[in-house]
């Protein structure tokens, strides 16, 4: 019979049972931490070369994007993905080597992720350049704490507290950027997307949600009353089968090319007004979902 030191089994040794494969695990680990760091390092270098290219004449502006979208276009032919893409992560790669070197040195020492590296990067994009370096060395405090999934609140509001300006003004540069752009998508369907402030969005999906509701109470009404008259009346009151989702849809299309709802269901019901008589509530959607919107 063998035991078993002799069929490598995990009593056999004393050691844990999985070592092998976790020592494996960080093997590829370590080789994939140092396979993205020469990437985003590479990719930074190809856009400096770009831009360098570019300004040899002296000539900026159109020139240096045009030459930035050549290397793009050339760099995903070599990747096999598109040159938008990868532009984008050429930007990026600049962003962190160029504008944020003592967090890209914290990551190529492995004390943060590069979820890290790229959380710090959106909450910092609103951040000085004079007061960078003070919020890179809090970014990375925070960093070291925490994984990357639980500290995009800490970074952002580390980063309103190293903003020079208040709150106040902040917002209102951002609201001066307020506009509504439209995403075509798939299968004849597009993306609306409208930025707003805050109290505005929170206001206009309140009033969205009570008008769904609204027409989900009138068509449970009706088939009520449906239930109580005779079997032909029966089958031809049915119930909305929309979705809440749905619903939202259909109402703000109604009332951004109609005014209202072009078919209100809680028409002739003991409700004042249907649905246009409804009034969105954004202080208290904004107070009951506060967590949406940190």
């Amino acid at each position: 019979m063998r035991t078993g030191d002799e069929t490598g089994g995990s009593g056999g040794s004393g050691g844990p049972p999985h070592a092998a494969a976790f020592s494996e695990l960080e093997e590829a680990l370590t080789l994939k931490h140092a396979g993205e760091v020469a990437h985003v390092r590479a990719l930074a270098v190809l856009g400096r070369s770009a831009l360098r290219e570019a300004r040899q004449g002296g000539v900026r502006g159109m020139a240096s994007d045009m030459e930035l979208r050549s290397v793009a276009a050339e760099a995903a032919g070599m990747a096999r993905s598109t040159d938008r893409r990868v532009q984008r992560e050429i930007d990026h790669a600049m962003t962190v080597v160029d504008d944020y070197p003592a967090v890209f040195a914290a990551w190529v020492e492995r004390r943060i992720e590069r979820g890290h590296v790229d959380a710090v990067v959106r909450a910092g994009a609103g951040v000085p350049a004079e007061v960078r370096v003070e919020f890179e060395r809090a970014a990375i405090e925070a960093c070291e704490g925490d994984v990357p999934s639980r500290v995009q609140g800490a970074l952002e509001v580390l980063a309103a507290r190293v903003h020079p300006r208040s709150f106040i003004e902040r917002h209102r540069a951002a609201a001066a950027e307020r506009c509504v752009r439209v995403f075509p998508g798939p299968d004849g369907m597009s993306n609306l997307v409208a930025t707003l402030p805050t109290v505005i969005a929170a206001g206009i999906f309140d009033r969205l949600t009570q008008m769904g509701h609204a027409v989900k109470d009138a068509g449970a009404d009706a088939d009520a009353g449906a239930a109580a008259a005779d079997a032909a009346a029966d089958a031809a009151a049915e119930p909305d089968p929309r979705t809440m989702d749905q619903l939202r849809a259909d109402i703000l299309g109604d009332l951004v090319l109609a005014g209202a709802p072009v078919v209100d269901p809680t028409t002739g019901t003991d409700r004042s007004g249907g649905l246009g008589a409804i009034r969105a509530r954004p202080g208290r959607h904004h107070r009951g979902n506060a967590h949406r919107w940190r």
